[in-house]
């Protein structure tokens, strides 16, 4: 008996030890429960960013987590990730349902752990890139930075951006689900909007100092506002999220290197 209760008190005491900085749950959307899963390091202080990453057609929450792997990333850096679930594994490219889940979140971060709203990030993984973009027109008044990775709007370019923005965007170019074929073509849309530099600056390979490295990164540097678009081609590769830091670039770490440098005005 004795033994049966100290396998019991064990068992207990594991449990409290879990780290409770990893949180999947559902928060409320006006009547909808929508689910997410955060995560922040332990001992996070007030006024730090936030990262929101969302996953594909037909994945979820988990599935963006495991290939994203932002923790590592936020426990250096300090800063509050969220992966959000979509309706039937899809996002709203063209209402307002996902517009006001993004919103949500902003705000239920910014209660718990006291986010700052002006360093608020947002990135997406092919359908995930696409409401990316659609989120750049519509909430650039809560969001400071946008990346894009192997998703864009297919059926053309809409710009009415309420203010320049920064744009950081990673793609294969033999990318067969999302093509790349068109993407320089809509990424100068937002050149144009941002009154960048219309030619780019361009590394290759990328970073220079990885002379294996099949990525090519073009800047157009120069915008409005301080703003950039920066273009990351992986060439020969497809419709992946890159964590190829031998051959290529960590997606992630890409992301929040450019990101970090904006911040929306206070």
């Amino acid at each position: 008996m004795k033994r049966y209760f100290s396998q019991i008190l064990f068992v207990l005491s594991a449990a409290f030890l879990l780290p409770t900085s990893v949180w999947a749950e559902d928060i409320q959307v006006g009547s909808t429960s929508r689910k997410i899963i955060s995560y922040a390091p332990a001992g996070i202080t007030k006024n730090r960013p936030l990262i929101i990453s969302m996953h594909g057609f037909n994945q979820d929450a988990r599935y963006q987590q495991e290939k994203a792997q932002w923790e590592p990333i936020a426990d250096t850096a300090k800063f509050v990730v969220v992966y959000p679930d979509g309706l039937n594994k899809r996002w709203d490219i063209s209402g307002s349902t996902d517009l006001e889940f993004i919103s949500t979140i902003i705000d239920t971060m910014y209660r718990r752990h006291g986010i700052d709203r002006s360093r608020v990030y947002l990135s997406g993984f092919s359908m995930g890139g696409m409401m990316t973009y659609y989120a750049a027109t519509k909430l650039a008044d809560k969001i400071a930075a946008f990346a894009p990775v192997s998703g864009y709007p297919l059926r053309g370019g809409d710009y009415n951006s309420p203010r320049p923005v920064p744009i950081i965007h990673i793609h294969g170019d033999a990318d067969d689900v999302v093509t790349y074929g068109n993407l320089v073509n809509y990424l100068n849309g937002w050149v144009v909007k941002n009154q960048a530099s219309p030619t780019p600056q361009i590394v290759k390979p990328y970073p220079a100092s990885k002379p294996n490295s099949v990525a090519t990164r073009q800047l157009w540097s120069g915008g409005a506002k301080g703003t950039e678009i920066v273009l990351i081609t992986l060439a020969g590769k497809g419709h992946w999220y890159s964590m190829d830091v031998a051959n290529g670039v960590n997606t992630s770490i890409e992301i929040w290197n450019f990101a970090k440098r904006f911040s929306l005005p206070k």
